[in-house]
């Protein structure tokens, strides 16, 4: 039996909420992890319990799933007259009712990239727009079939019980969805007096975005900047790709200061950017160490691991 501390190591490689969780110094608006949300914000109550809700500056919310081995962060930014929610999770909980004891306001959801645990609850919401690119119309069009959601969602060792109040994890399926509108690299959403930018940034999945919000100067980075793990191994997934968009990333790094993943801690700091670059770019020059790691889908994978964020790829 291995001691306490490897015990924990252990934990750490195959929990993806729990790698380097980190307290930060960015006091304002930032939790040192989801479940603190109390301590600094205030934690909106929902009568939807698969979610904790907090208030992370006015005007933005998180939706954070605890019980879900991915802990995943859908955000939503309430502008004047409309609010735009960055993800939707992964579909088991009643994201919608939701977000509507937050605000009132017409909501769009956007998604980062096509990975079912950041789109599943999009079947909730009528306005949708997405990153154009053949992944992202072909997921749109056909879904996803039951076995590949119940595999890569649903399984038993992914979700801590119990399920929320009226899901059927038997029944449930991924069916396709309307897209209103297709974005391009360089477009922006209008909030009315508050715009996201997109910034098309493959490497953790070809059709990946960011968005940038210049007013409140952060970046929603969905999962190519967090503190944890950085997938690079799924299809479509690549380091070099990576790299590339961390230094196109580089290049507006004057107009934000902090960053809101899709996973595990919201408002992190910007300096983690060039650390994820110097990171990646050691791991492609052959000059990181890595540990073999096997993931809860029993995949055999390399784990880089940096100071708070860390890199899987393929052997």
């Amino acid at each position: 039996m291995p001691s306490g501390d490897e015990e924990e190591r252990v934990r750490f490689v195959y929990s993806a909420g729990g790698f380097l969780r980190q307290p930060n110094s960015f006091e304002e608006a930032t939790l040192t992890s989801p479940d603190d949300a109390g301590s600094r914000f205030q934690q909106i109550p929902s009568s939807e319990d698969w979610f904790e809700v907090s208030e992370i500056q006015p005007g933005l919310f998180v939706f954070y799933e605890p019980r879900h081995y991915e802990e995943t962060l859908a955000t939503l930014i309430v502008g004047p007259e409309s609010a735009a929610l960055i993800d939707t999770g992964c579909g088991i909980g009643n994201l919608r009712r939701a977000v509507e004891e937050v605000t009132d306001l017409p909501v769009t959801v956007v998604n980062t990239h096509t990975h079912l645990d950041h789109l599943g609850g999009n079947r909730q919401f009528a306005d949708i727009v997405m990153f154009d690119h053949p992944l992202s119309r072909r997921v749109a069009d056909h879904g996803a079939p039951a076995e590949v959601l119940r595999r890569e969602l649903l399984a038993g060792n992914l979700v801590t019980p119990p399920w929320p109040s009226g899901f059927d994890a038997a029944a449930a399926a991924f069916r396709p969805f309307r897209v209103r509108q297709w974005l391009a690299e360089g477009d922006r959403i209008d909030l009315a007096g508050r715009e996201l930018e997109v910034i098309h940034t493959p490497g953790e999945a070809p059709d990946h975005i960011c968005l940038l919000d210049r007013s409140r100067r952060i970046l929603f980075c969905g999962d190519i900047l967090l503190h944890g793990p950085v997938w690079t191994h799924l299809d479509g997934g690549s380091l070099d790709d990576l790299i590339a968009s961390y230094e196109k990333l580089m290049t507006f790094v004057d107009d934000f200061d902090h960053l809101m993943p899709g996973h595990n801690e919201p408002g992190l700091e910007k300096d983690l950017l060039p650390e994820a670059l110097a990171g990646a770019r050691s791991i492609a020059a052959g000059r990181a160490e890595f540990q073999e790691v096997v993931d809860p889908w029993d995949r055999r994978l390399r784990q880089y691991s940096f100071e708070r964020i860390s890199f899987l790829t393929r052997p």
